[in-house]
């Protein structure tokens, strides 16, 4: 009887460690956490790109934030306007992630870049065209769909 009890409050104990640890873990989830991307991109809002195809401004300012994550190193304005350090940035974000395949990090809408991004949205089941490296309103559609929910 006693090794009974012994093991009961040893199970009870153990129960309400991982219901307790349970609750601290979800009180914020863990990509949430770990998401600091630049303060500016707080002010940015989805884009309209996910359901038209047609990338715009907000589709760039939303690319250089996916480029501000931890990881990349991008630190310059989230403007839209995808320069040599934004492309650079985006390419190092997808490397980090596992989507990047080139053999050189390029600073430029490079198609290894594009072909990133596509196999990005592919991985998610947000694309099921061609992985070519070569945009079209099938490839932004997807791109702004993960875009939309990265930060």
């Amino acid at each position: 009887m006693h090794h009974t009890k012994s093991v009961l409050a040893l199970v009870g104990a153990l129960v309400v460690t991982l219901t307790t640890t349970g609750a601290i873990v979800q009180t914020a989830p863990a990509e949430a956490a770990t998401t600091r991307i630049s303060s500016a991109c707080s002010s940015v809002p989805t884009t309209t790109t996910e359901y038209d195809g047609i990338p715009g401004p907000v589709f760039y300012k939303r690319l250089q934030c996916f480029g501000s994550m931890p990881g990349s190193g991008y630190t310059g304005p989230i403007d839209g306007v995808m320069g040599p350090n934004s492309w650079q940035s985006v390419a190092i974000q997808l490397i980090v992630r596992g989507h990047f395949y080139g053999n050189s990090i390029p600073n430029w809408e490079s198609p290894d870049t594009v072909a990133a991004l596509q196999h990005w949205a592919a991985a998610h089941g947000r694309y099921d065209g061609p992985i070519d490296g070569i945009w079209g309103p099938n490839s932004y559609r997807g791109v702004a769909w993960m875009l939309n929910r990265a930060f």
